[in-house]
């Protein structure tokens, strides 16, 4: 039986905007049932409320860790590889029910975020500088809703609808006082507001009726201010 997840992606971006996401733990659950590695992710202060759990992983998975400052971590199924700034996996890594894939590192604007994943049906959701972006609304999947963060509520028609069963590259790219998402080169959304307080993971998930592959998550620093 899969544990519940105890990080709400819609919760509010404050209580996690500062989480440290080190170090990392393994956990490997053995049974007929739980024939999975772990991969959990714990915030230093190991409070509840910031606690986070990331993707699980088929029990097939070599794990190797870097230890003490290392920057990255490689998970061998194919070419899948975790970083800080980076989630790649030659094979696609599958979301469903709670699941949730996050980044390592949090990030401040200003970052291009490049998202490589697909939806079987609805529900394809990311995290950054909203609580939850999502794709093929499973009840409009024309309409791109976008809850939390400076362009809460700021839904936008006609914007919403991707191709399912199909791989989509998703830009998200954030300024301090811009953000703007690109499905395949289209521009989607776009929105000017304050965004210099984001310091947060970059995170896809889905709902509990759909299935989502994440072949990559790719998060690259843009020079400019930080304030």
């Amino acid at each position: 039986m899969r544990e519940p997840h105890a990080l709400d992606p819609r919760a509010d971006a404050s209580r996690r905007g500062g989480d440290s996401l080190s170090p990392l733990r393994i956990l490997s659950c053995i049974g007929p049932i739980q024939r999975y590695l772990h991969l959990t992710a714990f915030s230093e202060k190991r409070d509840s409320t910031t606690q986070m759990k990331n993707k699980f992983f088929g029990v097939g998975f070599a794990i190797s860790l870097a230890l003490a400052g290392a920057e990255s971590t490689s998970i061998a199924q194919g070419s899948a590889r975790l970083s800080r700034d980076a989630i790649n996996s030659s094979e696609g890594i599958v979301l469903e029910g709670s699941d949730q894939l996050s980044t390592i590192g949090s990030f401040q604007p200003p970052v291009d975020i490049t998202i490589i994943a697909k939806t079987d049906s609805t529900d394809l959701r990311i995290v950054y500088a909203a609580n939850q972006v999502i794709f093929n609304w499973e009840k409009n999947m024309d309409e791109l809703r976008v809850d939390g963060g400076p362009a809460d509520g700021k839904h936008k028609m006609g914007a919403g609808r991707i191709p399912t069963g199909k791989y989509v590259l998703i830009r998200w790219v954030v300024t301090p006082e811009n953000q703007a998402i690109y499905v395949d080169n289209e521009l989607r959304f776009e929105h000017r507001g304050d965004y210099s307080q984001i310091n947060r993971n970059v995170s896809v998930f889905t709902s509990p009726n759909a299935k989502v592959t994440v072949k990559s998550i790719q998060v690259k620093r843009l020079a400019g201010k930080r304030r």
